[in-house]
């Protein structure tokens, strides 16, 4: 291909390799070469011997609350995760799982439904989970930072006679219960610095400091593969990492893309799957030239994608063709066609976009971010065909954002983090607040409010993705893994998924020194 014939001259160049002259071979004398060679040894390399910590250890900021609904990213919301559960969880399918939640069921509208807790649960004081603990935290999560916006959509979340949680929606959506990872407390607990939860282990503080000790009465009664897990002190995420590069700390969460040296050290790092979109989006005015959905198709149809992530994310995304995960049995990957070059090229000749009269393209890009503006370069170069050339432009995340809000591009670079129902409505909805490019479609908004109210969701997302590879109001791109980090040797067994890094604890492996 064109881009990796490019790649490969680069790095010829780069190497000081040049084929201009074949040198001549110069005539020495090799005889005796062989009594230089050292004697080869019969013995066995000796086996390097893993490096095992005193203890699974844990950062976190002492200071700061570990309750879910309002403690910070990161460090914090990884440990609060060990102290507190979900009504459901993620699988790495992005599938809901109930936890604290035994059933549900949709009334006749399909605006109400209504959640049967389990009965057994109880909280690390001892006391059994209510209805109106679990109330409690999801009217504080919908007016919370985190999880307002999953939200959006809730009216209301009351306690009926029968001790069932009954949570009022605006519109149909089937695809509640993967909005419903929230993790819940003991709502007499709630916003204090270690709210009671019912999660398979307790915090308890000692002379020698914090440590989240394992519950021998979780409700679960499932094998836990770490008795005790010190917390350290950390004040920022810098002091985080520092902790984890110096093995004070075993285990972090941490966007690659943000700090790809240090998920490229002596370390071992497992995706985590994550509903962050990566994307090109069009401006579709009338006056600019992706007002014709044909040719955004055909340039959607021009990504490279499978060698775009092989080349600039290896291991830390996803190729997608369709704003769904790759991973969720909602994703009709029947429907992708293989990338070609010809067949794109013939597509644009068919098309009339070979006249010779060059036509420029903008693509922004937020210069803040150097990993996506070289992300961005790549699909520039690749896009760049027959009458059309594309340049990036970087710039500053407050005049990129200003310029999406004033329609001021052609093309740009867009990431942005999907809800696991896969609602796009404000992505691609004709109102769509995320909607920059100013796609309107009376279509698209039926498919994607059926999306969201069907019983068979998979033929709905079927039918919405066919519609959306011929009017490609976006070009989906990839979706990014988060990487976790380990010391080598330390864990086996791990299988993050999207609800969090403990998903699937119990069949966890630690090794620690003196096991």
């Amino acid at each position: 291909m064109r881009r990796l014939a490019v790649l490969l001259a680069a790095l010829l160049l780069l190497s000081g390799c040049a084929f201009l002259e074949e040198p001549e071979e110069p005539e020495e004398d090799w005889s005796g070469y062989s009594q230089l060679l050292p004697e080869e040894s019969e013995e066995e390399p000796e086996e390097t011997v893993p490096e095992y910590p005193a203890a699974f250890s844990l950062p976190y900021h002492r200071d700061q609350t570990l309750d879910p609904v309002s403690c910070s990213d990161g460090a914090q919301e990884t440990a609060a995760a060990l102290l507190y559960e979900p009504l459901f969880r993620l699988d790495r399918q992005f599938q809901p799982e109930p936890v604290l939640c035994e059933s549900w069921a949709w009334d006749e509208t399909g605006l109400v439904c209504a959640l049967t807790l389990r009965e057994d649960v109880a909280f690390s004081d001892g006391s059994a989970l209510t209805a109106p603990d679990v109330a409690e935290t999801l009217l504080r999560a919908m007016e919370s930072e985190r999880y307002a916006y999953r939200l959006r959509n809730i009216a209301d979340v009351t306690v009926n006679r029968a001790g069932q949680v009954l949570i009022t929606l605006t519109a149909p959506n089937q695809g509640l219960p993967a909005l419903l990872d929230i993790p819940i407390v003991k709502r007499t607990t709630a916003g204090s610095l270690v709210p009671v939860g019912t999660g398979p282990y307790l915090l308890v503080r000692g002379d020698d400091g914090a440590c989240l000790r394992a519950r021998e009465d979780w409700w679960q009664g499932k094998p836990l593969p770490i008795a005790a897990i010190p917390l350290v002190h950390a004040k920022d995420r810098d002091t985080a990492r520092y902790l984890f590069s110096t093995r004070q700390v075993e285990l972090l969460t941490v966007d690659p893309t943000d700090d790809p040296a240090l998920s490229a050290g002596q370390v071992s790092a497992v995706g985590q799957p994550t509903a962050v979109l990566q994307f090109i989006g069009f401006n579709t005015a009338e006056d600019r030239p992706f007002a014709d959905a044909s040719l955004r198709s055909l340039f959607s149809a021009g990504i490279d994608r499978k060698t775009l992530v092989h080349v600039q994310l290896p291991q830390l995304a996803l190729a997608a063709r369709f704003p769904i995960s790759p991973l969720s049995p909602l994703y009709p990957a029947d429907l992708e066609r293989a990338y070609s070059e010809e067949e794109t090229l013939a597509a644009l000749r068919a098309a009339g976009q070979d006249t010779g009269e060059i036509r420029e393209l903008t693509l922004l890009v937020s210069g803040n971010d150097s990993f996506r503006a070289s992300t961005a370069r790549f699909i520039a170069d690749g896009l760049s065909l027959l009458d059309w050339r594309i340049t990036v432009v970087e710039l500053p995340w407050e005049e990129y954002l200003a310029a999406l809000e004033a329609g001021e591009f052609d093309l740009y670079f867009g990431e942005v983090r999907l809800t696991a129902d896969w609602d796009l409505s404000d992505l691609i909805g004709t109102e769509g607040t995320l909607n920059y490019g100013g796609y309107a479609s009376e279509i698209t908004d039926i498919l994607l409010q059926n999306l969201l109210a069907a019983g068979d969701r998979t033929q709905a997302a079927r039918q919405l993705c066919s519609h959306l590879r011929n009017t490609a109001p976006i070009a989906p791109i990839c979706f990014q893994n988060n990487s976790v980090l380990t010391h080598p040797d330390v864990v086996e067994g791990m299988t993050p998924a999207p609800s969090g890094v403990f998903y699937g604890l119990e069949n966890w492996t630690v090794h620690t020194a003196g096991e």
